[in-house]
């Protein structure tokens, strides 16, 4: 059912939280399976040395189907690492 939803993000925003501790605000769509807006949004993700970390309450308000959410998470996290070196020279 979830394999349905195609996910679009965009960097809008990297702040430094503090010394290696970075928020990223990151545009974010869904769309279904008839291609329709089923979310549009921006939703924040913690970023550091350890991991990435999208915040919880950001995508519990973007979707309300508990699967769905941890796949909107897992899809974030994957968006972020390839670019999290990059990030750091953003903030």
């Amino acid at each position: 059912m979830f394999e349905e939803f195609k996910f679009y993000f965009d960097i809008h925003k990297v702040e430094k939280i503090e010394s290696d501790r970075y928020l990223i605000y990151v545009k974010t769509r869904i769309l279904d399976h008839e291609k329709m807006d089923y979310f549009e949004g921006v939703i924040r993700v913690e970023l550091n040395h350890i991991g990435i970390y999208p915040k919880p309450g950001d995508i519990a308000a973007a979707v309300a189907h508990k699967n769905l959410r941890g796949k909107l998470g897992s899809e974030l996290k994957r968006y972020i690492k390839p670019q999290k070196r990059f990030l750091y020279e953003l903030a």
